[in-house]
């Protein structure tokens, strides 16, 4: 199934190659460079899912996740970072419909990961 992702990341090739791999799946892609341009796009658009960096200038992507709880409580949230795990990975387990993911990833874990947060089959690995 098809779903509409915001994906926010400070670092524009990850941006990219992260909406590249999404598309992939069939799913339309909503761009933020950082958690100011999400919250803009989400006062506008209704996505199914929201892939976030965590480490990101200004508002982290913590910041952005607990906003988003408040403002769009049903909207599962997946946090990505290249830093140590323990900190986001245990506030993801304590808040709900949030997961997290370390970087660097496999694209066939992190697109099975995509897919169980959104309730699809597994996904077509490209």
């Amino acid at each position: 199934m098809a779903a509409l992702i915001l994906v926010v990341d400070d670092d524009e090739p990850v941006r990219v190659m992260l909406a590249r791999l999404l598309r992939t799946q069939g799913h339309t892609i909503l761009l933020a460079a950082n958690a100011i341009e999400a919250r803009r796009v989400l006062e506008t658009q209704q996505p199914d899912l929201v892939v976030s960096d965590i480490v990101m200038p200004g508002e982290s992507g913590i910041e952005l996740r607990r906003w988003i709880a408040r403002e769009s409580p049903s909207l599962p949230v997946l946090l990505i970072s290249g830093y140590s795990p323990e900190g986001p990975a245990e506030f993801a387990a304590r808040t709900p419909l949030t997961r997290f993911v370390q970087k660097p990833f496999a694209a066939d874990d992190f697109l099975e990961l995509v897919a169980d947060i959104l309730g699809d089959p597994k996904p077509c690995v490209p």
